[in-house]
């Protein structure tokens, strides 16, 4: 049987493996005319649909309700997540784009570990902030001359520190993962987003097989998928070692856009 740390270190990199897909993915749907806040709500709102009918259809019994958590976790997580990193793709590659959002999410994840959990700021983990700093430097250098704009890295910023910040708030308040509270996550997600879509006019490109099953990728993989394994790392490990461990993630990125 495996403890809880290995646990923890499965569900990250699973996470991290699924939330490469985010990237090129929505690269297709905004080259076929979807804006980004289009992209965002449909795959959350789809993500909640299909699993609403997943739960519906296992008859698993509901786990008590943490709708005032879920409603938090989901702003930090879905809304600040999901809006600046669609929207930093408009500005900057894919890989470019995850890198400078794992790598804030790390040190933010750090930051506020600290001063949220009391977490102390080992050595191990000044060494993995450090090593994504150099990182970050390292796709600055060489996407200055394909496309890099500063509007991109810090949409991706302001994405990665949302995304450290839920994963502190769900530690903080004892959330357990599951595909329940995965559920509760999109649910509030969803109406989250579709502000920004509204006012974007909530414009739906040309829907043909290829976009309809990129949909539905989107919907499945990184959302229903991404957010279950990334919840249940959370529930293992510490939020700064789960976000580390998902600093992976540019390796299947990059693999993934060269595909």
């Amino acid at each position: 049987m495996l403890n809880n740390f290995s646990k923890g270190i499965i569900f990250a990199l699973c996470a991290a493996a699924l939330n490469a897909t985010i990237g090129v993915l929505s690269k297709v749907l905004m080259s076929n005319g979807f804006p980004p806040s289009s992209v965002a709500v449909l795959k959350t709102l789809m993500g909640c649909i299909l699993l609403w009918g997943v739960l519906l259809f296992l008859k698993r019994p509901a786990s008590p309700a943490k709708w005032t958590q879920a409603a938090l976790c989901a702003f930090l997580g879905i809304v600040v997540l999901f809006h600046f990193e669609t929207a930093a793709y408009r500005h900057y590659a894919a890989a470019g784009v995850v890198v400078v959002l794992m790598a804030s999410a790390s040190i933010s994840s750090i930051l506020l570990g600290r001063i949220v959990l009391g977490d102390a700021i080992t050595a191990n983990a000044t060494m993995g902030a450090t090593l994504a700093i150099a990182g970050i430097a390292v796709i600055f250098g060489v996407d200055l001359q394909q496309g890099f704009t500063l509007q991109g890295a810090a949409l991706a910023g302001m994405a990665g520190c949302g995304y450290g910040a839920f994963s502190v708030a769900m530690k903080r308040m004892g959330v357990r993962g599951g595909l329940h509270f995965t559920r509760q996550l999109l649910f509030f997600g969803s109406l989250y987003l579709l502000m920004p879509a509204a006012g974007d006019g909530f414009v739906i490109g040309e829907l043909t097989p290829l976009t309809i099953a990129v949909l539905l990728a989107l919907a499945a993989l990184p959302t229903i998928l991404g957010f279950f394994c990334t919840t249940k790392a959370i529930e293992y490990l510490k939020p700064s070692q789960v976000q580390a461990l998902e600093l992976t993630e540019p390796l299947f990125a990059a693999l993934l856009a060269f595909v």
